[in-house]
């Protein structure tokens, strides 16, 4: 372009923070000179900075070093107080501690919309803990026909003339945030004894309040637990509980029973509870969710190794119950002997008295 040049260039230089003077200097053929300066400021991202680096480096180690001391005051605080966490005797009502359930859980979760259940199996099977955790289960169920209302009874030692006064009883109880305190036998005269007829009118009007509250089906769920005191009790009175089930309310009530002995006598077709139950049975849990229920509860706090595991299955035939007692009695063993590590001569020394 006449005397006019125009030249590209390009520079590729590592620029350290701060200012970088560059100073242009081009020459004609003539010999003639100009020249010019251009200042850079260069600021590096922080990544590149030596204090990031630093804490990319040490961050992890102090995380794990905090974790470990976390972990190590935590051992010292529970071992301190004595920490057992296993449970043996009372219903097991914490998720933590109640493995080995779920499948059963999901299939009566499956079945309860239209059939009631009979749970059953030997003694310290689990049958109260897994009525517990259905319970749980059946309030935080969100299911898109119905809303299930589940009630806990425990029969142990109710005698047959406070039946149907603890049925109505554990139904108040357990509803009462939603039935506005409205209580059981509500009207009659103080002489007058609390029997079928009496629940019936009750229930009637529990309903009548969980339906308007409701934009789904209602469905009152019985959970009876130590469902064999009923077979000591007169046959009308199982009669007129199944007519509960069977007329009064057969769109809205269901129930899930548990016992030991009751199917023997249920499953004779002069019972009144002949054919009317699935029946379920309670078995040992799985072998991994035994390895779980010995290993997890006392992690970090206790060592135990794989040869002892093998050996509480082997003398526990997998029954949470049986696993859960021999458990409390080789942690109290590991108070009295000063130790961490569970060994199988410990195991040895506690099983006597504790399968």
């Amino acid at each position: 372009m006449g005397e006019i040049y125009i030249t590209e260039f390009s520079l590729d230089e590592e620029l350290a923070d701060g200012p970088t003077t560059y100073q242009l200097v081009a020459t004609d053929n003539a010999g003639l000179t100009t020249s010019a300066e251009y200042t850079v400021v260069y600021t590096s991202p922080f990544y590149r900075a030596l204090w990031f680096q630093m804490i990319v480096v040490l961050l992890p180690i102090a995380v794990l070093a905090g974790v470990w001391v976390q972990r190590i005051r935590r051992r010292r605080q529970l071992m301190k107080r004595r920490f057992n966490p296993y449970i043996a005797g009372a219903p097991v009502l914490d998720t933590e501690m109640f493995f080995g359930r779920e499948q059963l859980i999901e299939r009566i979760l499956q079945t309860i919309h239209n059939n009631s259940l009979l749970l059953y199996g030997e003694r310290r099977i689990g049958k109260t803990s897994l009525q517990h955790h259905l319970r749980r289960r059946l309030q935080q169920l969100d299911d898109p026909n119905y809303d299930f209302f589940p009630v806990y009874v425990d029969l142990q030692g109710t005698p047959e003339s406070q039946f149907f006064a603890t049925l109505a009883e554990d139904v108040f109880h357990e509803l009462e945030s939603l039935l506005g305190g409205m209580r059981p036998g509500e009207g009659l005269d103080s002489d007058v004894d609390y029997g079928y007829r009496e629940l019936v009118a009750d229930l009637r009007r529990v309903l009548k309040i969980l339906e308007k509250g409701s934009s789904k089906q209602v469905k009152l769920v019985l959970l009876i637990d130590e469902v064999d005191e009923l077979n000591a009790y007169d046959p009308r009175v199982n009669q007129r509980l199944r007519s509960l089930f069977m007329k009064s309310f057969a769109e809205n009530l269901v129930a899930v029973v548990s016992g030991v002995e009751i199917r023997k006598q249920w499953d004779k077709e002069g019972s009144p509870w002949y054919n009317f139950f699935e029946e379920i049975e309670v078995t040992p849990i799985g072998r991994d969710d035994v390895v779980e229920l010995i290993t997890r509860p006392i992690g970090g706090v206790f060592k135990i190794d794989q040869a002892v595991v093998d050996r509480i299955i082997e003398l526990t035939d997998r029954k949470p119950y049986q696993v859960q007692r021999l458990c409390i009695a080789l942690v109290n063993r590991m108070y009295e002997q000063g130790t961490r590590q569970i060994t199988a001569a410990d195991v040895d020394a506690v099983a006597g008295n504790n399968v």
